[in-house]
This record gives structure tokens, sequence and C-alpha cells, in this order.
């Protein structure tokens, strides 16, 4: 029977080496899809409840698309993102708003500082406030109005789980990944659904296999525009420019990769670290020949820790569990 996850589920997925001598340990779940949906390999209990968090965003796009919401491409792909905050992202998060006749203070996530650190220096600099805009979901939560616009509801409880945004968004989710038992609240307010990570797995596969035109939307989009989806420089943003894979984190240690031959990697770390996510989903794919070795070694090489002293050099991500 599904329930949440605890560590009985989990296996060593990933270690932190310093010097030759393990420092760190990172526990939690893992699923590979094949091309047909069967399961390639599997660590832990893939079957255990999690709460994807932002890695359903494309999902919740695709919903503010099915209600009406008209947006560009850069648009549709900021509304799957968790954004750094750049200018760049603020920009068209404030374009998708002004297009209906709103403005920053008609979204319902929190404000925040940009996570880009150069965009966080020069607001203050500019001794501009912190911004809705800012946040890492913001181009969701314009999607969700822009929906709501489109749809003549209103838009003051554009968050409410009886909303018909958020009851479209819930069958998106139904639709692609499965039944969803259980039904929360995000960081950013919106509501947070629980799933197994088998069935978000099974989800992104058939996002990336889809012949529904919104769902053919988000693929395009985020693969048009993969700056938009996080950041330059950043993982989720780099692996779709060089590979085409659909990459998408969540907060707490969930990732998911969907290469465009559809093998589909997802991941949920017990401790909810990020730490040794892309360097796993990474390898899981290569190891199924879903990306090639150029692009392998060089995204691998991205997700190990960096830095230029000899202490940062010093501590390198290590695989366990299976044989790379």
């Amino acid at each position: 029977m599904d329930r949440p996850l605890d560590i009985s589920d989990c296996a060593q997925l990933v270690q932190v080496r310093r010097n030759g001598i393990t420092e760190s340990r990172h526990y939690g779940i893992a699923i590979v899809l094949g091309t047909d949906g069967s399961p390639l390999l599997s660590l832990g209990n893939p079957d255990a409840l999690v709460f994807p968090r932002s890695a359903v965003k494309p999902f919740q796009a695709i919903a503010s698309i099915r209600c009406g919401a008209v947006l560009d491409d850069e648009q549709v792909a900021l509304a799957c993102a968790s954004h750094v905050g750049t200018f760049a992202h603020q920009d068209v998060a404030r374009r998708m708003l002004d297009s209906v006749g709103l403005s920053s203070s008609d979204l319902q996530c929190p404000e925040s500082w940009p996570v880009d650190s150069a965009t966080r220096t020069q607001m203050t600099l500019e001794n501009l406030p912190k911004s809705t805009l800012a946040f890492n979901c913001s181009g969701k939560h314009a999607g969700f109005l822009l929906a709501a616009k489109a749809m003549g509801e209103r838009t003051s409880n554009y968050l409410d789980p009886e909303h018909p945004v958020q009851k479209m968004a819930s069958q998106v989710l139904e639709e692609y990944c499965g039944p969803l038992p259980f039904t929360g609240v995000d960081g950013c307010g919106a509501p947070a659904v629980q799933m197994s990570l088998m069935s978000l797995a099974h989800g992104f596969q058939q996002l990336i296999i889809s012949q529904e035109p919104a769902a053919q939307r988000v693929v395009c989009a985020m693969r048009l525009h993969p700056w938009a989806v996080r950041g330059q420089g950043h993982p989720n943003t780099e692996v779709i420019k060089q590979t085409g894979a659909i990459a998408k984190l969540g907060a707490e240690g969930v990732l998911v990769m969907a290469a465009p031959n559809s093998v589909t990697v997802a991941i949920k770390m017990l401790d909810g670290s990020s730490r040794g996510t892309d360097l796993l989903a990474l390898s899981l794919l290569h190891k199924f020949s879903a990306i090639n070795d150029a692009d392998y070694f060089d995204l691998r090489q991205q997700s190990q820790p960096q830095g230029t002293s000899i202490g940062a050099r010093a501590a390198e991500l290590q695989l366990t569990g299976i044989d790379f």
C-alpha cells in the first residue's frame, strides 16, 4: 500500500567524499522508466508517496493553457519555471500580468529577493524592495491569474483548491500522473499535491510523448527558452539546452529528467537535499543511453562542487548503490 516516504523506503544514493574519506551520505529513492514505460531500474521504493513540489509546474502550465490563458513561448516557459529571479525573468512575469491589466500586487506568492546574486546586488544598490516578481514561482502564479481572467473567474482567490483554475490543475495532474491521495499547501501558497515517485515519472514520460497541443506547447517552450526555466548556468537550464531533456526540480530534493527518447528518471532525497540529484539523474540517463557521452561528461563535471580553492576541489560527489 502506498504511504509517505520514510527511511525504510530508501537506498543510499550519493555520498560526499573529501580527500578520499566519506563525509556525508544522502539516502532517497529513484526510478528509471524505459521507452515503453516499464521500470529499467529502481533504487529504494518508488511507490512511496512524495510531494513533487515545483516539479509539477509543467502540468500546472498545461492547466493554465487549457483554461484559455494567452501566453507566448517565453511566458509558457516561465509558467513552468523555478526561476532565479533575474530582471529578465521578472520582466516576462510583468509582461504576463500587464497583458490582462494586472500587476505584481495581484500575485499571491511571497515577496522575495532573487536567487540570482547579481540581480539581488543590483536591486540592493538601486534601493529596490523585495518583489513577488522575483519569487521563483511568479511565472506559475501569473499563468494562474491569466487563466482566471480568461475564464471570467475571480482572481482574488485563484489559489483556492476549489477555484476553477486549481480544479483544472488537479484534473491535468490526475490525467498525466494518476491519483492524488492528498493535497496540501506549497511554499508559494498554491496547492501541493502528493503522489508516488513512480506516478511522477510516468507523468513526465507522458508529457514528453503527449499529442495534446497544450502539452506540446509546454515541452516546446521549455526547449526554446531554457534560460526561463531556471537560469543561465543552472543545472535544469543547462540540461535542457544541451540535451533536449525536460528537466525540472522540485523543493526538498525532487528532480525529474525526461530525455527526448522518453527515458525518464525521477528522484527524491529523503533529507531534502538537491546536492546529488543532478549527478544521479544524468548518470542514470547515460547508463541507459538516453544522453550522449559528450553531454554527459560535460554536465557531470558541472554537477560537481565548484570553486577555485584547494578545499573546494578536495570534495567530490560520488554515486552509490549501483555500478555506473
